[in-house]
């Protein structure tokens, strides 16, 4: 069970006397104020904590939007290089149509206008 104050002085001062038992409690008094968190110091911590937890989402969801933004970006971008790997695979299959003959002549013989 703990002790009072009052019971630490009174049994304290026999051995210390009524000036070494002041002086005693006070050193300690003042020891444990300065290294043990009060009440007080734990609720500014908490705030300060939760100040800084918000901060973290906030940029957090900086970052998520840039990262979505980024990614349309790149989404718009790949796709037109696939239209244009389209246009160029039709052009080069073009190409190759009209400059072989033997092909000319298949796709005449196909559609009828060569016999």
């Amino acid at each position: 069970m703990p002790i009072s104050p009052v019971d630490l002085y009174e049994r304290l001062k026999p051995q210390l006397g009524e000036e070494g038992t002041k002086a005693l409690i006070e050193y300690v008094d003042e020891k444990i104020k300065g290294e043990v968190a009060t009440k007080e110091d734990l609720l500014f911590l908490k705030a300060d904590l939760e100040k800084q937890i918000q901060g973290v989402r906030i940029d957090m969801e900086k970052l998520r939007a840039d990262l979505e933004k980024q990614i349309l970006g790149l989404r718009a971008d790949l796709e037109k290089r696939i239209q244009d790997v389209r246009m160029l695979v039709i052009v080069v299959l073009v190409v190759v149509i009209i400059l072989n003959p033997k092909v000319m002549e298949l796709v005449g013989r196909i559609l009828g206008v060569v016999k």
